[in-house]
């Protein structure tokens, strides 16, 4: 599947994000525990993607499937890293792929 935007980094659900200075994300986001990232809340509450230089991403809600079957297929207890394809639909980058990276 073609895409039109690909982005790099470290996944953060938006419930922590919210707590977090901008100037904190990337080092934050480096730190996030997958088992944080996997709480009811936080799934609800949709996924960000940082990157190395502190840049978020939000994502879409379509993305939460994805990011969560990323998550649980990792062994990585924090720190993990996806990248994400995205395709504009209607004027908005909609999520069409997501795995893990190291």
């Amino acid at each position: 599947m073609a895409y039109d935007e690909r982005v790099e980094g470290w996944v953060v659900d938006m419930a922590c994000l919210r707590r977090y200075a901008l100037a904190e994300y990337r080092a934050r986001a480096m730190e996030h525990s997958t088992e944080c990232a996997l709480m009811g809340h936080c799934v609800e509450s949709g996924y960000g993607v940082v990157d190395a230089v502190g840049s978020l991403v939000a994502l879409d809600t379509e993305a939460t499937p994805y990011v969560v079957a990323a998550l649980r297929a990792c062994s990585q207890e924090s720190g993990v890293r996806l990248q994400v394809e995205r395709q504009s639909r209607h004027g908005e980058m909609m999520t069409t792929t997501v795995r893990h990276i190291t």
